[in-house]
């Protein structure tokens, strides 16, 4: 039903990503070109049940096809869990296997082409170079905080190309709206209103400080230049 819904709005493109292989197959993963770069988005709700996440064999069989497809090609994969929170391995009787952080980091990792992976779900800004020595690949994960609290931010992310590298240009940028509610006649004084609530959260107020906050992370995690080697062998 999720899937279709996007198939129903007058937004477009049409399925906002999903294709008709999404609707028949009752999938959630695809992957889309952007430039030079191929962009993969992963699945990683698990549909029996509980908060932390995972991926199903078939997804994974579908990464593989998708990965070696472009393995000359740079890959970024976008997904709402982080590799350490995919440890969800909640399934009834008889259901096919779940993967998990372990064996997902170890398959990427032989692949070389990855070189990001964009998520969120830890309401945090955080920065995690993601690689094994002796391993042919590794990647560089880049976490967003939420809107829902603070800091309220989002993230603004430009590959670039260099002599022998890509560079990842990561910048968190904030809502252009008042830090102090006043009206919600337009929606930029809802969005002062929404500030004002994360600002105030009885669970995070203690943390808030001059450096941002324990969900800002550290200077690292915010606006940084990340830089992969490219081409791979």
């Amino acid at each position: 039903m999720h899937v279709r819904e996007h198939f129903r709005t007058t937004g477009r493109p049409a399925g906002h990503g999903y294709g008709q292989r999404n609707v028949a197959d009752g999938t959630a993963y695809y992957a889309f070109d952007h430039g030079p770069v191929r962009c993969v988005v992963l699945d990683t709700v698990n549909r029996h049940g509980g908060w932390q996440g995972s991926i199903d064999a078939g997804q994974l069989d579908w990464l593989h096809y998708e990965l070696t497809a472009c393995r000359d090609r740079p890959v970024i994969l976008f997904s709402h869990h982080p590799i350490q929170t995919l440890v969800n391995d909640r399934r009834p009787p008889g259901a096919a296997r779940r993967v998990l952080d372990d064996e997902l980091r170890g398959f990427l990792l032989e692949h070389a082409c990855v070189v990001a992976w964009i998520n969120g779900h830890t309401h945090l800004h955080a920065v995690t170079a993601v690689g094994e020595n002796g391993a042919p690949g590794g990647f560089w994960q880049i976490t967003t905080a939420s809107h829902i609290d603070w800091p309220q931010q989002a993230r603004m992310i430009e590959i670039l190309q260099a002599d022998g590298a890509i560079a990842i240009a990561c910048t968190v940028i904030d809502d252009d709206a008042a830090a102090e509610f006043a009206g919600i006649d337009e929606p930029a004084g809802l969005a002062a209103l929404a500030r004002e609530l994360a600002a105030n959260d009885w669970q995070v107020r203690d943390a808030i400080t001059a450096e941002g906050g324990a969900d800002a992370g550290t200077a690292d995690d915010r606006n940084v230049i990340l830089l992969v080697d490219w081409p791979r062998p």
